[in-house]
């Protein structure tokens, strides 16, 4: 039947997807095991739901069901956490405004999702009233959203008129030279690079604007743009502070439009297309954070397999999220949903 054949293709998925987060497990320790164990409660609860679908047990697929939500919102409020302590480490108070929303409703959700007693709702007559926790969750969101997408406006704007000041610059190769301490914190050290690059027998030297917890090979290779009238005015081509503030303001952006989709989707919005779109956002989403994550170290490097070197066995995150991503957009788009059974 056509729903065993996708039952057995998710529990393949599920057992190919735990096989590579047990390898990440054993090859890391402390807080990263931490971080990658809820995603293999994740994967096992989705394989069992889909086992027991399988030998037609639906009561047990509703305990899988559950764990999976248990495990997802472990992993959900343990990231939260560990931002906001990230953030008041640092002292950027302002920054925990924006993981606000996320905690509301997430505990919203928290709430439906598990404590929603489905006799009270219906013992209780349906009254369109306004509930005070979902207006203030919204406009957080709402608040969260406008931020990313003002962080996004004017952090392109910035990397636009940097491209116009540089454009009638030279480009010539960089050397990596030395490096000096960035910051240190609990999380490690991280380094800001130099550069030397040569221009009519005069030697000059270029830093990164952020910092980075790799260090390159001696004299590995950088482009580096300068100013022909006056070479010491120059810039490293690739990643800048400006990358950092435009992925800032794109997670804020796509993660409170997730919370906007939800919404509707909630509210039945999207009932009459027969595209996923909520699962066809999160394949979008899941993709553009892989492509985002290689570009971005992609640019603090002198090629691709500099970059894979750099990532180590962390590489095959991005490569995950990637075909997690493409799968979905691909499921969404061309594979009909199976249709409930009565």
């Amino acid at each position: 039947m056509k729903n065993k054949s996708i039952f057995i293709s998710n529990i393949i998925r599920s057992l190919i997807f735990i096989f590579i987060l047990i390898i990440l497990l054993l090859n890391n320790t402390g807080l990263t095991r931490l971080m990658i164990l809820p995603f293999i409660i994740c994967g096992l609860a989705v394989m069992g739901k889909n086992i027991c679908f399988l030998l037609e047990k639906n009561n047990y697929a509703n305990f899988f069901s559950l764990l999976y939500k248990i495990s997802f919102f472990v992993f959900y409020f343990g990231f939260l956490l560990f931002v906001s302590y990230s953030v008041i480490k640092t002292g950027n108070f302002l920054t925990l405004i924006f993981t606000i929303p996320f905690i509301i409703l997430g505990i919203y959700f928290v709430r439906k999702s598990l404590f929603n007693s489905t006799k009270e709702i219906e013992s209780k007559p349906k009254k369109k009233t306004l509930d005070i926790k979902i207006i203030v969750g919204g406009s957080l969101v709402l608040l969260t959203f406008f931020i990313g997408v003002g962080c996004l406006f004017f952090d392109i704007k910035e990397t636009v008129q940097l491209n116009k000041t540089t454009k009638d610059y030279l480009t010539t190769n960089g050397y990596f030279s030395d490096y000096h301490i960035y910051r240190i914190d609990k999380e490690g050290t991280t380094y800001e690079l130099i550069y030397t690059y040569e221009v009519k027998g005069k030697n000059y030297t270029v830093s990164t604007n952020y910092g980075t917890n790799y260090i390159p090979e001696e004299n590995s290779v950088r482009e580096v743009k300068y100013d022909p009238d006056d070479p010491s005015k120059s810039i490293l081509v690739g990643t800048n502070n400006y990358n950092f503030l435009i992925y800032f303001g794109a997670f804020f952006a796509l993660g409170s439009f997730a919370f906007i989709l939800g919404g509707l989707y909630i509210k039945g919005v999207f009932d009459k297309i027969k595209i996923d779109i909520m699962g066809l956002y999160f394949g979008f989403c899941f993709f553009l954070i892989g492509i985002g994550i290689i570009l971005f170290q992609n640019g603090t490097t002198t090629s691709l397999l500099e970059t894979i070197k750099a990532f180590g066995a962390w590489i095959i995150i991005p490569i995950l999220f990637i075909i997690v991503g493409l799968f979905q957009i691909i499921k969404c788009l061309f594979l009909k949903p199976a249709k409930k059974n009565q």
